[in-house]
């Protein structure tokens, strides 16, 4: 089992845009395709089974999750690894959830590429392997150009230590599909 991770290591902050009678969010399981965990602020995409893949899809537009795999609302069996009850999820069903990047939101991410300079205007992309890795979904503004890869984000304030000592991105949401010829998994 994993070392459990302080609730704010990983996180998606919605700045701006949410919540209101416009709101999109999108709820689905992990596919199990993807044997690795996925914390919150990664960027997913519904498969063709209706599950969520980590990265940028080349149609399917981007989702910003809300909550990671492993989190206790997610995963949770309600007993401890040796049997004893510790406590029932209020969604055990292990749906994770997340924005739409259709919607008017500014959201603030710890999962980035974070050996990049981020400016504003920056086109942002998700990260995805030939093979699914644990460092999939990740935003990059790396060689994205729009109308050839898929845009998930533009940056708005960039790069900065948030409230809780993390450095995270800040960006708008945008989703721009790629163009027809793009191959679907970026190296």
């Amino acid at each position: 089992m994993p070392a459990p991770d302080l609730m704010f290591e990983h996180g998606l902050d919605v700045k701006k845009g949410w919540f209101d009678m416009a709101a999109l969010d999108y709820a689905a399981k992990l596919s199990s395709a993807f044997e690795f965990a996925l914390p919150r602020g990664r960027v997913v995409h519904v498969d063709a089974t209706g599950k969520f893949m980590p990265g940028a899809h080349q149609t399917c537009p981007a989702v910003f999750l809300l909550n990671g795999s492993e989190d206790a609302d997610v995963s949770n069996p309600g007993t401890t690894s040796s049997g004893n009850f510790m406590h029932y999820a209020i969604a055990p069903t292990g749906n994770l959830s997340g924005l739409v990047a259709t919607g008017g939101y500014e959201i603030s991410s710890t999962e980035f590429d974070t050996t990049r300079t981020y400016a504003p205007g920056d086109l942002l992309s998700a990260t995805r392997a030939a093979s699914p890795a644990a460092g999939d979904g990740k935003l990059t503004n790396n060689a994205v150009t729009q109308f050839v890869k898929p845009v998930v984000g533009v940056v708005s304030s960039g790069s900065a230590t948030n409230h809780n000592g993390i450095s995270a991105l800040s960006f708008w949401c945008v989703w721009l599909p790629a163009a027809a010829n793009w191959d679907d998994v970026q190296a």
